[in-house]
């Protein structure tokens, strides 16, 4: 899924990575109340595709250091570089597993290609072409579709699904381009006849060029693959199709960008080579609405010291989160006794001295206090990142709370790191959260 360089230095690699793979894999069972796999679900943000699924220490590894949420995985496709006999790791039981951990998932198909593809003479994968055949190209579409979709069901994927047909580049003609588009259409239709989601991969001067020109000319009796997901490799991680796929076509969430391709990166200690994606899908990372036991203001440019006497929408807020901690009955905009009283049971709690009044460490427990996920990073959404971003903020960076975990939180939370001596990552794991908890502030 990258370009014919760089696929052959990936392909040349593959029997050394899979061994050592291979060593480091670790015995896998489904949990009990897996999550259902998110292939992809709803999210903007990071992505990669490496052509042997990791082991599940390196996917740990990843999952609590890396910026990527979601994971192309090769699932189907006689034409595959990385088979079945590459991927020692790739089960049912892994893809429960991340799903588990909050991976999402791309499942790849590499069946027919073009037939103006040109197989590389020095390639392991020697693929197989579709018919010129307009009317054989479509039903090698639809085969194609039937084998994905036993892949899917093997790797308990559920339906709604999408699979991404990987058409590598091809030098466009007539007759290439119309055998490509019935093979498509062949596709699309027998998965959304069976409820999955149709996804197109391919280099932007080829296939994806081919089927935005068709929707653009509305091709009579095309159906529209549902994602397209186009190599650019441009190095910009957003969703812009550039010259190859206009801003018109496939905005609503439909957009994957593979926007860096062959590259070396560690996390946890571990390497891997891969491609780099940007997602836009199902409805994108939309925040939910932040779920309070009070009707309260809960966001300030600055949150104040507080102390008997005080009134205004800062004491409220202050009595709601007291309140959440089952210290306060009442939310009154004044500052009396009762609610000098619940902030020192409150620090009584936390092994804090008497104080009587708020500081900015208080601010920042009573924001983060609760459960602490296993892991939060760019798209993630929920009470959580609510807490997490208030937190922040309480902490004293600069950091308006939206629900999403956006740029802006990816910033505040490096620039936490930076100020408690932590490693410089993107997300938040269980260590960020014990430190809000405790007070730190930034």
């Amino acid at each position: 899924m990258s370009s014919p360089a760089s696929r052959l230095r990936i392909a040349g690699l593959i029997t050394g990575f899979a061994a050592t793979l291979l060593l480091s894999s670790t015995a896998l069972t489904s949990p009990a109340g897996a999550a259902t796999p998110a292939s992809p679900g709803s999210f903007t943000g990071f992505g990669f595709d490496a052509c042997v699924a990791p082991s599940q220490k390196v996917m740990d590894a990843w999952n609590l250091r890396s910026p990527y949420a979601a994971i192309g995985i090769y699932v189907s496709g006689s034409s595959r570089y990385c088979g079945d006999k590459y991927q020692p790791n790739l089960s049912k039981a892994w893809v429960a597993t991340n799903a588990s951990h909050g991976w999402r998932f791309l499942p790849i198909h590499v069946g027919r290609q073009s037939p103006c593809y040109r197989n590389d003479p020095d390639s392991r994968a020697q693929r197989s072409r579709m018919s010129t055949s307009p009317t054989k190209a479509r039903a090698q579409g639809k085969v194609d579709a039937a084998e994905t979709i036993g892949a899917l069901q093997k790797y308990g994927l559920p339906k709604k699904t999408a699979s991404y047909l990987d058409l590598e580049w091809y030098a466009r003609s007539r007759t290439c381009d119309n055998a490509v588009l019935e093979f498509v259409d062949g596709w699309t239709d027998y998965l959304h006849a069976k409820g999955y989601t149709s996804g197109v991969y391919s280099s932007g001067s080829s296939a994806i060029a081919v089927i935005d020109e068709a929707r653009e000319a509305r091709r009579k009796h095309f159906t529209l693959p549902d994602h397209l997901w186009v190599a650019w490799t441009n190095k910009k991680a957003d969703t812009k199709g550039g010259p190859y796929l206009s801003d018109a076509g496939w905005k609503n969430h439909q957009r994957i960008h593979q926007y860096h391709n062959g590259v070396n990166q560690t996390f946890g200690g571990h390497q891997l080579n891969i491609d780099k994606d940007y997602l836009d899908v199902g409805k994108g990372s939309v925040a939910s609405s932040e779920s309070l036991p009070c009707n309260v203001r809960m966001s300030f440019s600055r949150y104040p010291r507080l102390e008997v006497g005080d009134k205004g929408p800062a004491v409220a807020t202050l009595q709601c989160l007291l309140h959440r901690q089952g210290l306060k009955k009442s939310v009154t905009e004044s500052f009396g006794t009762g609610t000098s009283k619940a902030i020192e049971a409150y620090r009584n709690r936390l092994g804090w001295k008497p104080l009587g009044r708020t500081t900015r460490a208080t601010w920042t427990a009573l924001f983060s206090s609760g459960t602490r996920p296993r892991v939060l990073k760019q798209g993630s959404v929920g009470q959580s990142v609510w807490r997490l971003q208030h937190s922040l903020s309480a902490a004293g960076l600069s950091l308006s709370p939206t629900g999403v975990y956006d740029p802006r939180t990816v910033a505040a939370v490096r620039a936490f790191r930076k100020a408690r001596g932590l490693s410089a990552y993107d997300t938040t794991d269980t260590a960020i959260w014990s430190l809000l908890q405790h007070g730190k502030t930034a």
